[in-house]
């Protein structure tokens, strides 16, 4: 009898405890992330999770992944950010080929980031069970947006090099195909992708300036 009261009141601790200290979510940014606007004009946020697996692999700093709606149409918006040595170089090709999609048409397309110059961005369809999605991501780092990981890192190294401080993010923008009209769909993700593009540098201003050595 008395181990088994003993065992009530464990048990009975533990749900306590759960419910007083529940789980982080890491996929919810906690820090320069949650920055990140939870509404872009009609769109509007929810917060989503990453799977404990991936969330081991990145070791990010602060991870954010979200599904905005505007009511009948969806983009998912996943930002991976990392500092110092960190590198953040996320591969988003592993990520789906290991859940089971197959990758086609990869390519580049252009972004209005309010640059004169623009953004270019990588293209790719995943399809999986005669699905498919449209998925374009770049990387993002202080003074510089690109398609080109090389680029990236030997940006991100520079900064370390002079600075002893660095930081980058990976953006991936994606949506659905559905009912196969991939137009579109690209053309859902061109329209997000250009308002991230734009909010992006708000985002990471402080922490621009933090690596920069300004108040």
């Amino acid at each position: 009898m008395r181990r088994l009261l003993l065992a009530v009141a464990l048990l009975t601790a533990t749900v306590g405890y759960q419910v007083m200290s529940p789980p982080v979510n890491l996929a919810v940014a906690r820090g320069v992330l949650k920055r990140v606007p939870e509404a872009f004009g009609p769109w509007r946020g929810t917060e989503l999770d990453f799977d404990e697996g991936v969330k081991e692999e990145l070791k990010a700093d602060d991870m954010l992944i979200r599904r905005y709606d505007d009511g009948a149409r969806s983009i998912w918006l996943c930002l991976v950010f990392h500092q110092n040595k960190r590198y953040g170089a996320h591969d988003p090709h592993l990520c789906y080929e290991s859940q089971g999609f197959v990758l086609d048409r990869e390519g580049h397309a252009h972004v209005d980031d309010g640059t004169p110059g623009g953004i270019d961005v990588n293209t790719f369809v995943a399809e999986r069970r005669n699905k498919r999605r449209v998925i374009w991501y770049w990387w993002t780092t202080q003074g510089l947006a690109t398609s080109d990981v090389r680029a990236f890192r030997q940006h991100m190294a520079l900064l370390g090099a002079l600075d002893n401080r660095s930081w980058g993010s990976f953006v991936r923008v994606e949506s659905v195909a559905r009912d196969g009209d991939m137009a579109a769909a690209t053309a859902r993700v061109r329209e997000f992708a250009v308002l991230v593009a734009h909010e992006l540098p708000a985002v990471f201003a402080t922490v621009a300036d933090s690596a920069a050595g300004r108040p």
